[in-house]
Formats: C-alpha cells, sequence, structure tokens
C-alpha cells in the first residue's frame, strides 16, 4: 500500500521505517524539508497521494490538523494512534475520557474519513514486528466502518500483531485509558519493551 503517515516524531518514523520493510511504499505527511532518510511531503499532498493514512502526532494536536485535512481524507482509511495524554499533574491522566474520546473526536473532526483506533496502547518500539516472548501481542482497534478495520487487521496481522476488535470509535473510551496502565508499568518496571496480550479460552460447545 501507499501509506501517508502525519508525523515526523519517533512515532511517525518507527512506523514509516516498518512499514517500509514489509514492503510498504511511506512518505511522512509534515511542514519540515527532511526527516532523516525518509520521503517527505506535505501533511495535503501525502494524505491525498495515500491509500491508508496514520495520525501519530500529539494528542494535544490531533484534532485540529485533521480537521484541516477533512476534505483530502474523505473516504480514506485513517489509523488514529493518538491518545490523550495530559502529564500537568504530575502524573500520567488523559484530557478526555469516560464520555468522550480523542477517537470520537479525531472522527468528528473528519466526518468523512474512516477512522480506526489502533497503536495508543503499546510504545513505538514495538508498533511494527513485536518479537517478545510468549507469542504475538495484541493490539485492541475500534472503529464504524468494518471494511477500514479489515484493512487495518490485515496491516497488523501482516506486520507481527494479535488483532481485537472492540467494537465501535466509542470502544477508544476503553482503549485510550489502557495507555496510562502501560506507562504506569513503564514508569514503576524501568523499562518500555513491553505490551498486553488477550488470551482466550477454549469457545463454549
Amino acid at each position: 500500500m501507499r501509506i501517508g503517515i502525519l508525523g515526523s516524531g519517533v512515532a511517525g518514523r518507527s512506523l514509516a521505517r516498518g512499514y517500509a520493510r514489509h514492503g510498504h511504499e511511506v512518505r511522512i505527511g509534515t511542514r519540515q524539508s527532511a526527516v532523516e532518510d525518509l520521503p517527505v511531503g506535505s501533511p495535503a499532498e501525502v494524505v491525498a497521494d495515500a491509500d491508508l493514512v496514520v495520525l501519530a502526532v500529539m494528542g494535544s494536536a490531533a484534532e485540529e490538523l485533521v480537521a484541516s485535512l477533512a476534505t483530502e481524507l474523505d473516504g480514506k482509511v485513517l489509523i488514529d494512534a493518538t491518545n490523550p495524554l495530559d502529564f500537568s499533574s504530575g502524573a500520567p491522566g488523559l484530557f478526555v475520557g469516560h464520555t468522550d474520546s480523542l477517537g470520537e473526536r479525531v472522527q468528528r473532526a473528519a466526518p468523512g474519513a474512516r477512522v480506526v483506533k489502533a497503536y495508543n496502547t503499546v510504545g513505538n518500539a514495538l508498533f511494527v514486528d513485536p518479537d517478545l516472548p510468549g507469542g504475538p501481542p495484541t493490539m485492541l482497534i475500534a472503529g464504524n466502518d468494518a471494511d477500514a478495520k479489515a484493512t487495518v487487521t490485515d496491516l497488523l496481522a501482516g506486520t507481527g500483531w494479535d488483532v481485537v476488535d472492540l467494537g465501535g470509535i466509542e470502544a477508544s473510551r476503553y482503549l485510550e485509558p489502557i495507555c496510562i496502565a502501560w506507562v504506569a508499568y513503564g514508569f514503576s518496571a524501568g523499562t518500555w519493551d513491553h505490551a498486553f496480550r488477550l488470551l482466550r479460552g477454549a469457545p463454549a460447545s
């Protein structure tokens, strides 16, 4: 696929390099003229040319950026990899939650985009090919469009993930707080190479 990544930070660069290893054509949408050795373009150009777009910016910038690209995002699969993180109190928290989520706000900012929440419960080092003991970790996803979720599931499965669909985009209200559990464990253990796995019992006969 042609994948456009909005965000030139460590998360966006990690995704770009990982996807490229799997044969995808990747460009980063940024206002910068260069991002290390990665191909770049303006956000609007990159989105218009992409088969699939990943939003990988700070949560505080997500809504405004997506709203500015709503026309270009119309009909596109948009993976929302952001979290509404807030460290103003010193401890990790969220600036939206319980009755709304950043995933839902992103969807409202670009109503024609087919938003799928993913990648927000793990660190960027494990975004692609997460080789951990005990088998592949689980990527929890959410979104309103079944075809978009199937596309994202195929991308994730092809890059090393077990995938579990939690339902509509409103399930981001549950996904985003999981990031806080991931961060809390990181601070407690002093390590950031962890991910969650969902273990399933045998189907009832």
